[in-house]
Protein backbone atom coordinates (compact mmCIF):
# COMPACT_ATOMS: atom_id res chain seq x y z
CA UNK A 1 0.00 0.00 0.00
CA UNK A 2 0.94 3.41 -0.65
CA UNK A 3 -0.09 7.42 0.01
CA UNK A 4 0.27 10.30 -2.36
CA UNK A 5 0.83 13.80 -1.37
CA UNK A 6 -0.72 16.17 -3.56
CA UNK A 7 1.63 19.82 -3.64
CA UNK A 8 0.37 22.71 -4.89
CA UNK A 9 1.79 25.85 -5.88
CA UNK A 10 0.62 29.06 -4.31
CA UNK A 11 0.38 32.00 -7.39
CA UNK A 12 0.81 36.00 -5.90
CA UNK A 13 -0.83 38.59 -7.87
CA UNK A 14 0.92 41.51 -8.07
CA UNK A 15 -0.73 44.92 -7.36
CA UNK A 16 -1.15 47.19 -9.75
CA UNK A 17 -1.48 50.80 -9.70
CA UNK A 18 -4.48 51.18 -12.23
CA UNK A 19 -8.28 52.39 -11.83
CA UNK A 20 -10.38 49.17 -11.42
CA UNK A 21 -13.43 50.18 -13.53
CA UNK A 22 -14.86 46.38 -13.59
CA UNK A 23 -16.96 45.04 -10.57
CA UNK A 24 -14.46 43.91 -8.59
CA UNK A 25 -14.34 39.49 -8.01
CA UNK A 26 -15.62 38.57 -5.18
CA UNK A 27 -14.99 34.54 -3.36
CA UNK A 28 -17.98 33.77 -4.86
CA UNK A 29 -18.50 34.99 -8.11
CA UNK A 30 -14.30 34.09 -9.17
CA UNK A 31 -14.08 31.22 -11.65
CA UNK A 32 -10.33 29.31 -11.45
CA UNK A 33 -8.84 28.99 -13.65
CA UNK A 34 -7.92 25.26 -14.65
CA UNK A 35 -4.34 24.38 -15.21
CA UNK A 36 -3.08 22.18 -17.78
CA UNK A 37 -3.34 18.57 -17.01
CA UNK A 38 0.82 17.93 -16.88
CA UNK A 39 1.82 14.75 -19.16
CA UNK A 40 3.12 11.81 -17.53
CA UNK A 41 7.34 11.95 -18.06
CA UNK A 42 7.11 15.49 -18.75
CA UNK A 43 10.34 16.99 -18.98
CA UNK A 44 12.32 13.39 -18.58
CA UNK A 45 15.18 12.19 -21.11
CA UNK A 46 14.26 8.84 -22.81
CA UNK A 47 16.51 7.43 -19.73
CA UNK A 48 14.30 9.15 -17.73
CA UNK A 49 11.22 8.10 -18.73
CA UNK A 50 12.75 3.97 -19.26
CA UNK A 51 13.90 4.45 -15.11
CA UNK A 52 9.78 5.57 -14.36
CA UNK A 53 8.42 2.75 -16.50
CA UNK A 54 10.63 0.20 -14.82
CA UNK A 55 9.52 1.24 -11.46
CA UNK A 56 5.97 1.39 -12.14
CA UNK A 57 6.40 -1.98 -13.33
CA UNK A 58 8.36 -3.16 -10.35
CA UNK A 59 5.87 -1.59 -8.04
CA UNK A 60 2.69 -3.69 -9.41
CA UNK A 61 4.91 -6.97 -9.13
CA UNK A 62 5.17 -6.12 -5.55
CA UNK A 63 1.52 -5.21 -5.49
CA UNK A 64 0.65 -8.74 -6.89
CA UNK A 65 3.06 -10.76 -4.60
CA UNK A 66 1.42 -8.78 -1.51
CA UNK A 67 -2.41 -9.63 -2.21
CA UNK A 68 -1.13 -13.41 -3.35
CA UNK A 69 0.67 -13.44 -0.37
CA UNK A 70 -2.65 -12.15 1.93
CA UNK A 71 -4.67 -14.52 -0.16
CA UNK A 72 -2.80 -17.70 0.82
CA UNK A 73 -1.66 -16.43 4.97
CA UNK A 74 -4.81 -18.04 6.22
CA UNK A 75 -3.03 -21.39 4.71
CA UNK A 76 0.47 -20.69 6.43
CA UNK A 77 1.08 -22.14 9.64
CA UNK A 78 -2.36 -23.17 10.34
CA UNK A 79 -1.08 -25.30 12.79
CA UNK A 80 0.68 -22.33 14.99
CA UNK A 81 3.44 -24.59 15.69
CA UNK A 82 7.09 -22.73 15.60
CA UNK A 83 8.23 -26.55 13.52
CA UNK A 84 8.55 -26.06 9.95
CA UNK A 85 6.83 -29.85 9.15
CA UNK A 86 3.94 -30.89 11.62
CA UNK A 87 3.77 -34.65 11.70
CA UNK A 88 0.45 -36.71 11.97
CA UNK A 89 -1.20 -39.20 11.04
CA UNK A 90 -5.31 -39.93 9.29
CA UNK A 91 -7.13 -42.90 10.73
CA UNK A 92 -10.64 -44.50 10.29
CA UNK A 93 -12.13 -47.86 12.03
CA UNK A 94 -10.20 -50.12 9.93
CA UNK A 95 -7.05 -49.10 12.14
CA UNK A 96 -9.28 -50.38 14.61
CA UNK A 97 -8.69 -49.42 18.97
CA UNK A 98 -6.69 -46.25 19.19
CA UNK A 99 -5.03 -45.03 22.36
CA UNK A 100 -4.76 -41.21 22.07
CA UNK A 101 -3.39 -40.40 24.91
CA UNK A 102 -0.49 -42.06 24.01
CA UNK A 103 -0.91 -40.70 20.59
CA UNK A 104 -0.71 -37.27 21.38
CA UNK A 105 2.79 -37.68 22.67
CA UNK A 106 4.09 -38.63 19.13
CA UNK A 107 1.51 -36.54 16.53
CA UNK A 108 1.35 -32.77 15.71
CA UNK A 109 -2.27 -33.21 14.53
CA UNK A 110 -4.69 -36.21 13.50
CA UNK A 111 -7.60 -36.47 10.35
CA UNK A 112 -10.35 -38.81 11.33
CA UNK A 113 -12.71 -40.27 9.16
CA UNK A 114 -15.94 -39.46 9.89
CA UNK A 115 -17.85 -41.29 6.67
CA UNK A 116 -17.75 -42.66 3.67
CA UNK A 117 -20.02 -43.36 0.45
CA UNK A 118 -20.48 -46.67 -0.51
CA UNK A 119 -19.29 -47.11 -3.88
CA UNK A 120 -21.98 -49.03 -5.03
CA UNK A 121 -24.95 -47.78 -4.05
CA UNK A 122 -23.95 -44.55 -3.04
CA UNK A 123 -26.02 -44.74 0.56
CA UNK A 124 -23.68 -42.23 2.71
CA UNK A 125 -22.53 -43.79 5.96
CA UNK A 126 -20.73 -42.84 9.57
CA UNK A 127 -17.58 -44.30 10.54
CA UNK A 128 -18.36 -46.44 13.81
CA UNK A 129 -15.46 -45.23 15.57
CA UNK A 130 -15.68 -41.48 14.43
CA UNK A 131 -17.38 -40.53 17.63
CA UNK A 132 -15.23 -41.90 19.78
CA UNK A 133 -12.10 -41.20 18.23
CA UNK A 134 -13.22 -37.36 17.42
CA UNK A 135 -13.89 -37.34 21.76
CA UNK A 136 -10.86 -38.92 22.60
CA UNK A 137 -8.60 -36.73 20.61
CA UNK A 138 -10.18 -33.92 21.60
CA UNK A 139 -9.83 -34.81 25.39
CA UNK A 140 -5.84 -36.02 24.81
CA UNK A 141 -5.36 -32.55 23.46
CA UNK A 142 -4.69 -32.98 19.50
CA UNK A 143 -5.64 -30.89 16.90
CA UNK A 144 -8.03 -32.49 14.39
CA UNK A 145 -9.51 -32.29 11.28
CA UNK A 146 -11.92 -35.23 9.74
CA UNK A 147 -12.62 -36.68 6.28
CA UNK A 148 -15.08 -37.71 4.24
CA UNK A 149 -14.53 -41.01 1.52
CA UNK A 150 -16.59 -39.76 -1.34
CA UNK A 151 -18.10 -41.20 -4.03
CA UNK A 152 -19.98 -37.99 -5.20
CA UNK A 153 -20.62 -38.12 -9.28
CA UNK A 154 -22.33 -34.54 -9.06
CA UNK A 155 -22.34 -31.93 -7.59
CA UNK A 156 -25.88 -32.56 -5.46
CA UNK A 157 -23.70 -35.76 -3.67
CA UNK A 158 -20.95 -33.55 -2.51
CA UNK A 159 -22.74 -30.60 -0.83
CA UNK A 160 -25.13 -33.93 0.40
CA UNK A 161 -21.07 -34.92 1.77
CA UNK A 162 -20.12 -32.10 3.15
CA UNK A 163 -23.70 -31.52 5.15
CA UNK A 164 -23.07 -34.81 6.37
CA UNK A 165 -19.48 -34.64 7.48
CA UNK A 166 -19.87 -31.01 9.14
CA UNK A 167 -23.44 -32.39 11.03
CA UNK A 168 -20.45 -34.78 12.69
CA UNK A 169 -18.11 -32.45 13.33
CA UNK A 170 -20.15 -29.54 14.78
CA UNK A 171 -19.91 -32.26 17.94
CA UNK A 172 -16.64 -31.55 18.50
CA UNK A 173 -13.66 -29.02 18.73
CA UNK A 174 -12.55 -29.65 15.40
CA UNK A 175 -10.22 -26.55 14.35
CA UNK A 176 -9.14 -28.19 11.29
CA UNK A 177 -9.66 -28.42 7.58
CA UNK A 178 -12.86 -30.90 6.96
CA UNK A 179 -11.63 -32.58 3.56
CA UNK A 180 -13.77 -34.62 0.68
CA UNK A 181 -11.48 -37.47 -0.06
CA UNK A 182 -11.33 -38.34 -3.78
CA UNK A 183 -10.34 -41.77 -4.89
CA UNK A 184 -10.86 -44.72 -7.24
CA UNK A 185 -12.90 -48.07 -5.10
CA UNK A 186 -10.03 -50.59 -5.22
CA UNK A 187 -11.46 -54.12 -5.86
CA UNK A 188 -10.06 -57.83 -7.05
CA UNK A 189 -7.16 -55.92 -8.33
CA UNK A 190 -8.88 -53.26 -10.37
CA UNK A 191 -10.81 -49.90 -10.22
CA UNK A 192 -14.33 -50.42 -9.42
CA UNK A 193 -17.30 -48.31 -7.87
CA UNK A 194 -19.75 -45.69 -9.20
CA UNK A 195 -17.29 -42.95 -9.02
CA UNK A 196 -15.30 -44.94 -11.69
CA UNK A 197 -18.04 -46.03 -13.64
CA UNK A 198 -19.36 -42.06 -13.96
CA UNK A 199 -16.36 -41.28 -16.39
CA UNK A 200 -16.54 -37.98 -15.00
CA UNK A 201 -14.43 -35.30 -17.04
CA UNK A 202 -11.95 -33.39 -15.50
CA UNK A 203 -14.51 -30.18 -15.50
CA UNK A 204 -17.05 -32.35 -14.12
CA UNK A 205 -14.75 -34.25 -11.17
CA UNK A 206 -13.10 -30.39 -10.91
CA UNK A 207 -16.54 -28.77 -10.24
CA UNK A 208 -17.52 -31.75 -7.67
CA UNK A 209 -14.75 -31.26 -5.57
CA UNK A 210 -15.34 -26.94 -5.56
CA UNK A 211 -19.34 -27.25 -4.85
CA UNK A 212 -17.98 -29.56 -1.60
CA UNK A 213 -15.33 -26.74 -0.55
CA UNK A 214 -17.86 -23.89 -1.27
CA UNK A 215 -20.45 -25.83 1.04
CA UNK A 216 -17.98 -26.78 3.79
CA UNK A 217 -16.64 -22.59 3.88
CA UNK A 218 -20.09 -21.55 4.31
CA UNK A 219 -20.74 -23.95 7.20
CA UNK A 220 -17.75 -22.27 8.72
CA UNK A 221 -15.25 -24.75 8.61
CA UNK A 222 -12.11 -24.62 6.53
CA UNK A 223 -12.02 -26.91 2.91
CA UNK A 224 -9.76 -29.52 1.72
CA UNK A 225 -9.33 -31.69 -0.94
CA UNK A 226 -7.24 -35.36 -0.33
CA UNK A 227 -6.38 -37.36 -3.59
CA UNK A 228 -3.29 -39.24 -5.12
CA UNK A 229 -0.79 -37.60 -7.63
CA UNK A 230 -2.46 -39.70 -10.15
CA UNK A 231 -5.83 -37.69 -9.12
CA UNK A 232 -4.27 -34.06 -9.13
CA UNK A 233 -2.48 -34.83 -12.45
CA UNK A 234 -5.27 -37.20 -14.50
CA UNK A 235 -8.66 -36.90 -13.32
CA UNK A 236 -9.05 -33.21 -11.66
CA UNK A 237 -8.07 -29.70 -13.54
CA UNK A 238 -6.05 -29.04 -10.58
CA UNK A 239 -5.30 -25.46 -11.44
CA UNK A 240 -8.83 -24.73 -11.12
CA UNK A 241 -9.68 -26.28 -7.80
CA UNK A 242 -10.66 -23.33 -5.27
CA UNK A 243 -7.74 -21.54 -3.84
CA UNK A 244 -9.20 -22.03 -0.35
CA UNK A 245 -8.82 -25.44 0.09
CA UNK A 246 -6.16 -26.98 1.43
CA UNK A 247 -4.35 -29.73 -0.62
CA UNK A 248 -3.73 -32.97 0.99
CA UNK A 249 -1.61 -35.35 -1.69
CA UNK A 250 -1.05 -38.78 -1.16
CA UNK A 251 2.34 -39.47 -2.78
CA UNK A 252 3.92 -43.34 -1.83
CA UNK A 253 7.71 -42.53 -2.66
CA UNK A 254 10.86 -41.28 -0.67
CA UNK A 255 10.24 -37.68 -2.39
CA UNK A 256 7.23 -36.34 -3.99
CA UNK A 257 6.27 -36.73 -7.66
CA UNK A 258 3.60 -34.21 -8.27
CA UNK A 259 4.96 -30.95 -9.59
CA UNK A 260 1.68 -28.97 -8.28
CA UNK A 261 1.14 -27.44 -4.74
CA UNK A 262 0.36 -29.22 -2.23
CA UNK A 263 0.06 -28.50 1.59
CA UNK A 264 0.51 -31.80 3.48
CA UNK A 265 1.68 -35.13 2.54
CA UNK A 266 0.47 -38.67 2.97
CA UNK A 267 4.08 -40.25 2.70
CA UNK A 268 2.95 -43.92 3.36
CA UNK A 269 0.11 -46.28 3.87
CA UNK A 270 2.22 -48.38 5.75
CA UNK A 271 3.94 -46.05 8.90
CA UNK A 272 3.31 -46.98 12.30
CA UNK A 273 2.64 -45.03 15.67
CA UNK A 274 2.72 -45.96 19.26
CA UNK A 275 -1.08 -45.97 20.41
CA UNK A 276 -3.05 -47.11 16.80
CA UNK A 277 -3.40 -50.95 17.40
CA UNK A 278 -3.60 -51.43 13.82
CA UNK A 279 -0.39 -53.04 12.19
CA UNK A 280 0.14 -49.85 9.98
CA UNK A 281 -1.01 -46.19 9.97
CA UNK A 282 -1.18 -43.25 7.27
CA UNK A 283 1.19 -41.00 7.85
CA UNK A 284 1.37 -37.32 7.02
CA UNK A 285 4.07 -34.25 6.79
CA UNK A 286 2.34 -30.77 7.23
CA UNK A 287 3.86 -27.92 5.54
CA UNK A 288 3.42 -24.88 7.59
CA UNK A 289 4.64 -22.23 5.65
CA UNK A 290 6.20 -18.86 6.98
Amino acid sequence: MSTKTKHKKKHTAEKKNTKITKKPKTKSNVRKKKKPAAKVGAGLDKRGKIMVAVSVILIVIIAITVVIAAQNSGKHNFLNTDKDVAYGIDVSSHNGKIDWKTVSKNVDFAFIRVGYRGYTEGELNEDKFSKKNLAEAQKAGIPVGVYIYSQAINEKEAEEEADFATQIAKKYDVTLPIFIDCEYAYSKGGHTGRLHSAKLSKKEMTAVVNAFCKRIKKLGYTPGVYASTYFYESVFDSKNITHDAFIWLADYNKKVTYDGDYDIWQKTEKGSCDGVSSKYVDIDYWYQKK
